[in-house]
């Protein structure tokens, strides 16, 4: 009598092909996409390419973003650049215009002012908060001197500005005094302004350069000011420092007589408040 291996034609001890196949499908299944990882990855260096060329100038505030223009310059294909932009429409430095183009997000002087008013009114309003949390967060002078350093290594190379490890310095810096207030709704307001990214691009967008080295190390001495009078645990000091800081930043956008107008206001309510 036959048994049932030999009706499948198997042989005493073999292993049934109906057993190995769902195995070696779900060993199939738990492998990487590698072509998905590999999409996914030459998407990420396009991304950085182009951030890095919309914060060195090279594409202005406006400019369109045409996908087969950078395919060809780059000697890829298009879906990779199709996926890197919107990657950094999501990022907030790519904007799509009405006609489906791609264009480098335009930052507005009145939607700076009104950005960095914001952000005096959350720093000088929450000033003894921030005092406050920097004496109980025996980390956060460190973690501030820190940043601080690594913008002076930015300005320590002589030939070349990197202004996106400049603007990511900044804004960790001025949101991570701001992350000792015990207010997490504002917290997440202040880092949702992200202020330092929209007095970078308005600049460039003003002025078709980007901020210079004067720029950086005037706001050096500024933040300098800022962790000294944290480290003292200086309620006065801290408004002073951050109103200097905001104020004399928006000195750099006064522009028009819109922009002067709405910039001696916050002036008028910063002076009003804090002393």
């Amino acid at each position: 009598m036959k048994t049932e291996e030999a009706k499948e034609g198997l042989k005493a001890g073999d292993v049934d092909p109906k057993v190995i196949r769902p195995a070696l499908a779900r060993r199939e299944a738990s492998r990487p996409d590698i072509q998905e990882f590999a999409k996914t990855s030459l998407a990420g260096l396009v991304a950085d390419r182009i951030r890095s060329d919309i914060y060195s100038g090279r594409y202005l505030p406006g400019q369109k973003l045409i996908v087969r223009e950078l395919s060809e310059a780059m000697g890829i294909s298009h879906t990779p650049v199709k996926d890197a932009l919107t990657r950094l429409i999501a990022e907030g430095y790519v904007e799509s215009s009405p006609r489906k183009s791609m264009v480098v997000r335009r930052f507005t002087n009145d939607d700076l002012i009104e950005n960095l008013g914001v952000r005096l009114m959350c720093e000088v309003f929450y000033a003894r908060e921030v005092i406050g949390g920097a004496g109980e967060d025996g980390e956060l002078i460190g973690d501030l001197l820190q940043a601080w350093e690594g913008m002076n290594r930015v300005l320590s190379d002589p030939d070349r500005l990197d202004y996106e490890a400049w603007v990511r310095e900044e804004a960790y810096f001025h949101q991570r005094y701001m992350s000792v207030c015990r207010n997490s709704k504002l917290v997440s307001v202040y880092q949702d302004l992200d202020s330092n990214k929209f007095t970078f691009f308005a600049y460039l967008n003003n002025n078709q350069m980007p901020l210079t080295r004067k720029n950086f190390e005037l706001n050096q001495v500024e933040h300098r000011e800022i962790i000294d009078a944290l480290a003292a645990l200086d309620e006065r000091r801290f408004v002073r420092a951050v109103k200097t800081h905001v104020i004399r930043a928006c000195e750099d956008y006064a522009i028009d007589a819109s922009s002067r107008g709405k910039i001696e206001h916050m002036k008028a309510l910063a002076e009003s408040f804090g002393n």
